[in-house]
């Protein structure tokens, strides 16, 4: 049995909005666009993984969290210049949830919050 990773999936309240995000801040590329039952779904690709933005149903959904929490977390996106970025997203007014710190790896991690409460997680190898 053989098995791949095939997309990550964000609810968000503007798909457009929260696509053109990962877009101005990652050099995502926006694919296709799919409306099901009047509910929008935006495929974007994000260095090879597939990432679905998809609005909420009419009667709306909990709010998530950006904080540490069971089940899915987060998740990571590779950077080469993590200095650079977590910079660049401040500038922005985008929150910075947990600064550079070094791993005993020397990778180099920090967390930010992306739209919808999404925890993202800028990571730089050594």
């Amino acid at each position: 049995m053989k098995f791949g990773m095939n997309h990550i999936h964000i609810k968000a309240q503007d798909a457009r909005q929260t696509a053109q995000w990962y877009v101005e801040n990652f050099g995502a590329r926006i694919g296709d666009e799919v409306n099901t039952n009047g509910i929008l779904t935006l495929r974007t690709d994000l260095g090879g993984v597939r990432i679905n933005i998809t609005e909420p149903p009419s009667d709306g959904l909990p709010s998530g969290t950006s904080e540490p929490h069971m089940g899915l977390e987060h998740f990571g996106i590779e950077t080469d210049d993590l200095e650079g970025a977590i910079n660049s997203l401040a500038g922005k007014g985008v929150k910075v949830l947990e600064p550079i710190r070094a791993l005993p790896s020397g990778m180099r991690i920090a967390f930010v919050e992306a739209p919808d409460n999404v925890r993202l997680e800028l990571m730089q190898l050594p």
